[in-house]
This record gives structure tokens, sequence and C-alpha cells, in this order.
């Protein structure tokens, strides 16, 4: 809409100097409708240089519809260009429509209110107010209510399309690190992102989900929401993205938290999430990571503990962490670590029986008694096979080393296995 349509009524030489003398206290009505607007949810608390924006926008309302019924003229398209700015930057001032919409109703009123005084005063002027002029202000302001909308759901639209291009970039440069984190921390100071807080990877993996539907994004959305309560901070805090199959949503850390609280935190957090969401099949979590590289990794982890969680038959288990395997995953990444535990393995292989008194031992946290129930065999025979395993190895069972190195073999043999 360029332009206001209606046509303006015609008013009586009284009425017209009437509002003129009004239009000359614009000044203080334009004070007392801003006072009646900070009543109202997002106008509470605003920046001096917002308050003046506002300010101005009720003074340019005022004066349009002033200089409209006393010049018979319509707006210019320049004027309401300037209304429709207006509405743009509500959008980047963070109010929402409903607010802006109500604020424009305030001002409407205001202006109706100090215009019905004159029909306190003069009969003529009174039905004037009612049969001439009040039919027509509630069409002018309707049709500036839906200018200004128009905008403010246009500036809405392109900054909701600058910022999915903003996460896509942000989701490009985190899978795709060259080695710079200029492009990151620019991106994601872009998106009011902190980009040296730390964050841990939630890598979601949901049951009977079509990537492809109609209802895909809706049902990611609604996820990622439901993730945003049960950690308990504002959704446009935590980055999400589809990645190999699974939806990963990145969580902030509390600056100066130890990396081993956050773990704790977020696995609660999580646990919480996954036991009240219905089509959530697993869950898993990666370590704190910061910038690209840590972003990435961290995804990494999160979808290797839900591999692991997989491969170690704990599906009843709803949540995996990279931490619970982070022994495992550090010895397997350098060959010579994983191929001598392996071999400690290979070398009790050739008597099962031997092999299987190991693994109950250790899945029973040690404890002879209940491990000898466990395999049907006298305590005395189970002392003699972890003898035989101490003499074949060379090990000390009660020593600690041992006994997280054995743990280790263990784990990986039955990944292996």
């Amino acid at each position: 809409m360029n332009a206001i349509s209606i046509g303006i009524p015609a008013i009586s030489p009284l009425m017209r100097e009437r509002l003129g003398e009004i239009a000359e206290g614009s000044p203080t009505m334009t004070s007392g409708t801003y006072t009646a607007l900070t009543r109202i949810d997002g106008y509470e608390d605003l920046s001096p240089a917002v308050k003046k924006d506002i300010m101005d926008s009720i003074a340019l309302s005022e004066r349009l519809w002033f200089d409209l019924l006393t010049s018979g003229t319509s707006p210019s398209s320049e004027d309401l260009q300037v209304f429709q700015e207006f509405g743009r930057r509500r959008v980047h001032q963070g109010i929402a429509l409903p607010s802006l919409l109500r604020a424009f109703r305030i001002g409407l009123r205001e202006m109706w209110s100090a215009c019905a005084q004159m029909g306190t005063e003069n009969d003529n002027l009174r039905d004037e107010l009612l049969f001439v002029i009040s039919p027509y202000l509630m069409d002018y302001f309707d049709q500036l209510a839906q200018l200004i909308s128009q905008a403010y759901l246009d500036e809405q639209y392109r900054q909701e399309r600058w910022r999915e291009s903003l996460r896509y970039q942000l989701h490009e440069i985190i899978f795709n690190y060259s080695g710079d984190d200029e492009d990151f921390r620019a991106t994601a100071k872009a998106l009011g992102l902190d980009p040296i807080a730390s964050r841990i990877a939630v890598a979601v993996e949901l049951e009977k989900f079509e990537r492809n539907s109609t209802t895909s994004e809706g049902q990611l959305d609604r996820l990622v929401l439901s993730a945003a309560r049960h950690m308990r901070m504002p959704l446009d805090h935590l980055v999400s993205v589809w990645h190999r199959d699974r939806l990963i949503i990145w969580v902030p850390c509390e600056h100066g938290e130890p990396m081993h609280l956050s773990d704790t935190k977020t696995a609660e957090n999580v646990t919480a999430l996954a036991q009240s969401t219905a089509g959530i099949k697993a869950i898993g979590l990666g370590l704190a990571g910061t910038g690209a590289k840590g972003w990435a990794g961290s995804a990494e982890e999160a979808i290797r503990a839900l591999d692991f969680g997989r491969s170690d038959h704990s599906e009843q288990r709803p949540v995996h962490r990279y931490s619970d395997i982070v022994i495992e995953e550090s010895v397997r990444s350098t060959d010579g670590g994983s191929r001598y535990l392996l071999s400690l393995m290979d070398h009790l292989s050739n008597e099962p029986e031997i092999l299987l008194t190991l693994e109950t031992y250790f899945a029973h946290n040690q404890r002879r008694k209940v491990t000898a129930g466990a395999l049907g065999i006298h305590p005395n025979t189970l002392d003699y096979r972890l003898e035989r395993i101490e003499n074949s190895l060379s090990a000390a069972l009660d020593n600690v080393g041992w006994i997280a190195k054995l743990k280790v073999a263990l784990t990986l043999h039955q990944q292996r296995r």
C-alpha cells in the first residue's frame, strides 16, 4: 500500500480551527501517548535511542492525522515511507508485532480522547466528531495499521532469510574447517552468539523421521524448542543443524564452568528431554569445544557416542556420553596403543573360560564372591583362574594401572568381536 485511499471528510471551519489548536499542543499529547505505551510488553526499559525513535513515530502519526483533516490532502509518499521505516525498525528493536499494533491502537485512543474534549464544549462539534470524523478516523488508522504491519512482516521475513543464510554459512565453516577462525567469529557475532564460549554438541537420533517430508522442519523446530526449555535457556542461544541423519544441537556452557560439570549438567538435561519427548530414539553427548574446530569435534564425539551405545547394546539407556568412552577413544586414536591392548586379549582368547572370567570379574566390580556366583564356580576356582591371568600376562589384578589397561582392552576386544 503506497497511499491512503479513503476519502477525506469535509469539516467545518470551527472544527478546523479547534483541531489546529490541538495540533499545536501535540508535544504534550505525544509525551502522554508514550507514557501509555510503556505499560505494553516490549516498550518498557527502552534505550534512549529507541525511546526517541518511538517518540518520533508518535509525533509523525499525530501530524499526519491533523494535517490531513485540516489541509484536506492525503499523506505524501515520503511521509508514508518514513512511517513504514518505523515499522521495520521495530523488528530489530525486539518489539513483537502484537505489541506494535497495540501501541498503535493506544495512540489512536489518545488522539481521539484529545479531540473528544471539544464535544463537551459545543453540541455541533460533538455531532461532527461522532458522525463525520470518527468513522473516517477508524478507517484511516486501519489502513495505517495495515501499512505498518506489512512493513514489519516484510522486514521480519528478510531478517529471517538473512539469519538462515548466516546459519547455513556457520554450519559450512564448522564442518569444513580450514584452520582460520576469523570467519567463524564474524559469523557467530552476526548471529548474536558468543564466538569464544564453549559448547557441547547434542546429537539426537529420531524414530521414523522422514527428512524430506513437508512436516520435517516443523518437527525439528519443535524439538529444538523443547531442548531450549529443558536447558533452561532462550531458544536463540542454541544452534542446530541436520547432519549425518541426526539433529545436532550445540548448547553453550557457562563461562568458567569446569568441563566435567558442564558434561554432567547437560547430560541430566538431555536425559529429561529424551524421557519426556516422543520420537527420540537416543541422544549422544560430545565434550565441550571452542571455535569451529571445537564445535565440529564435539559433534563428531556426540555421534560416536551414539554409535558406541548401539554397538554396546545400550539402547535401553536414552543418553550416551562421550565422556564414558573417552579413554577407549583416546587409545583407539593411536594405532600402537590399540594394538598393544588388543594383544593382551588375544593372548587370553585361546582359553574362552579364562577370558569370560575376566569379563565377569570386571562386570561385577571385582567382587570375587559375586563373580564366582555369576560364573557358577567355587571361589577357589575363581582364585585359580585369576592367578592364571596374572601369570599369563605378567599382570597384577590389584594394581590400578593394570586394572585400567585390562578394562580398556576388554572394551576394545568386545567392540572388535
